[in-house]
């Protein structure tokens, strides 16, 4: 019978491993249904753990429908505090976890480190723009005061001739974007850089969250 593993590490706030934590595993089913228990193991003294189990721990009508269990893991302490439980992951054959306990103390008064990040882009945008003219003046500096080579010399004043309308090209390019800039790239968050979506919320100061990455695959995967 196909066997299924879950397997992953957990640390604490301070990044150490978190020692003797009771992991449980279960298959979400619908309301009026329990959830199938799959199986409980504690972590060891490196924070590592892992748990197999078979169809017939889960395998019903509706596991029927689509092949795979919906498991999520329920993270207790040694007095059987629930600590944690991740969000829900279908696998083919197996999944792993890495956990960090340390849920945040939200704040809802801080600042959105999303907000602005359009305006930031424009303006770094504009950076380049003035390198442009710097180019250019440079090119003109060598044209006028250097002893430039004749092929050199052309390649500069084909150059410093088509200054104008690079320039103008990139400011037009500029002020379209600018014009876009307050009522579609804030809303459609354009720039947002540092945090994966799936694993941190759209303000992740202002809300709880766990720090947890699951990674679903088809194939044993090999700890390193």
């Amino acid at each position: 019978m196909e066997t299924f593993e879950l397997k992953g590490k957990l640390i604490s706030r301070e990044q150490v491993p978190a020692v003797g934590l009771h992991v449980e595993a279960f298959d979400k089913d619908p309301v009026l249904k329990p959830d199938d228990d799959l199986g409980k193991t504690n972590t060891d003294s490196n924070g590592f753990f892992v748990m197999r189990f078979d169809k017939s721990k889960f395998n019903d009508f509706w596991e029927t429908l689509d092949g795979t269990p919906d498991i999520y893991l329920v993270v207790r302490d040694d007095k059987e505090r629930q600590l944690l439980e991740t969000g829900e992951a279908k696998t083919k054959r197996e999944i792993e976890y890495h956990i960090r306990l340390d849920r945040n103390v939200p704040n809802p008064e801080a600042a959105d480190p999303y907000s602005g990040n359009a305006r930031r882009m424009l303006n770094m945008l504009a950076e380049v723009g003035e390198l442009i003219g710097i180019e250019n003046r440079i090119n003109l500096d060598l044209l006028n005061n250097g002893d430039p080579t004749g092929e050199i010399k052309k390649d500069l004043s084909n150059f410093i001739n088509g200054y104008e309308d690079r320039r103008n090209n990139f400011d037009q390019f500029i002020a379209i974007l600018t014009s876009l800039t307050g009522f579609l790239a804030e809303e459609s968050r354009v720039g947002n850089i540092g945090y994966d979506g799936a694993q941190v919320p759209k303000l992740p100061r202002r809300v709880p969250y766990d720090q947890v990455i699951i990674w679903p695959r088809q194939e044993e995967f090999k700890w390193a």
